[in-house]
């Protein structure tokens, strides 16, 4: 009988998501031989946990959640500069046609990856947009978004390969702050439910030798 409840018990402590939780009473703490114990339980079964939960627009890269979720973004690093001079770079995102707002703004020394920058619930079908564009020391570059077709911005998920455009991808040739997203195939590696998204903020043609995609990386994650 202990053996039993021992087993029925576990099912409270477990914080596994696949697997049945709930609770189990017992009516009384003691049972003498020829008695018996009523037992109730409530068992909660897991809701199958959906990962298709987010599209990508091919033509532009405007992002629309499938269900309502939260959006939480970082970055992941700034990896631009001229010469020996380390430059800022800016990142801002829209919702449904809003005007643009600033989420960052910095060089590579000052980039936190593991600070939350936008935390914020998004509905079923909501449309949203980032952008983003370097600082010359002067002016600033052309900014870049995904509310069109822009060679200098991409949203990429689990299993992307880095555009045909931009030097090849690798562990080797990303950016330290890039290359634990990357797999030994060159293949975009995070979870299911996050977007990686990558811009050249220089004006340097793609597949020449300073397009590398890598000057401001930003992770985007649904929950």
């Amino acid at each position: 009988m202990m053996g039993l409840l021992a087993g029925l018990c576990s099912l409270n402590t477990s914080h596994a998501i696949d697997i049945p939780t709930g609770t189990l009473g017992v009516d009384r703490t003691l049972v003498r031989v020829g008695t018996n114990s009523n037992l109730n339980w409530q068992i909660q079964y897991p809701t199958p946990l959906v990962t298709d939960v987010v599209s990508v627009s091919s033509t532009t890269g405007t992002i629309t959640p499938k269900v309502a979720m939260n959006m939480r973004v970082r970055t992941l690093g700034v990896a631009f500069q001229s010469g020996s001079t380390l430059l800022p770079c800016e990142g801002q995102w829209s919702k449904n046609g809003s005007a643009f707002t600033r989420f960052f703004y910095g060089i590579g020394t000052a980039v936190d990856p593991t600070k939350v920058l936008i935390d914020t619930p998004v509905a079923a079908n909501d449309k949203i947009n980032f952008g983003g564009r370097g600082w010359s020391g002067s002016s600033w570059f052309p900014f870049h978004d995904t509310t069109k077709a822009d060679q200098y911005v991409i949203v990429l998920k689990n299993g992307d390969s880095a555009p045909s455009y931009a030097p090849a991808y690798s562990q080797t040739s990303a950016k330290g702050f890039l290359a634990p997203y990357i797999d030994t195939a060159g293949k975009i590696n995070i979870g299911s439910r996050d977007l990686i998204i990558l811009w050249e903020c220089s004006t340097a043609a793609p597949g020449t030798t300073y397009f590398d995609m890598q000057d401001l990386v930003v992770l985007v994650t649904f929950q």
